[in-house]
């Protein structure tokens, strides 16, 4: 069961285009279409990076002002996936790419 609050799905839907998008690319300069590719870690790569901006994009604090007493107040966006901060899988798929790619090495 996959469980998101706001926008945190997002970080599968970046994951799943970088991922399927750089295997295609890949595919198509002649790397294997059976395992995955350099096309492959370089797409989840680039998704991680995209994956961080985003979510420090949409979990960024607004500054408001409580409308009984005027004070000021901080809104925090909640964009999770898993209940974990959606920029937190930015390095979570970073680290995976670093992984399928020393994995191609050897």
């Amino acid at each position: 069961m996959i469980v998101w609050t706001g926008w945190g799905i997002l970080a599968l839907l970046i994951a799943a285009l970088g991922g399927g998008g750089g295997s295609g690319i890949g595919v198509a300069l002649g790397g294997p279409s059976d395992s995955p590719n350099l096309g492959t870690v370089i797409g989840l790569a680039l998704a991680a990076v995209a994956i961080w901006f985003v979510g420090e994009r949409l979990n960024r604090p607004v500054q408001g002002f409580d409308q009984n007493t005027g004070q000021p107040v901080l809104y925090r966006n909640r964009h999770r996936l898993f209940w974990v901060p959606m920029q937190y899988f930015g390095p979570i798929l970073g680290l995976t790419a670093l992984g399928l790619g020393v994995g191609l090495l050897f």
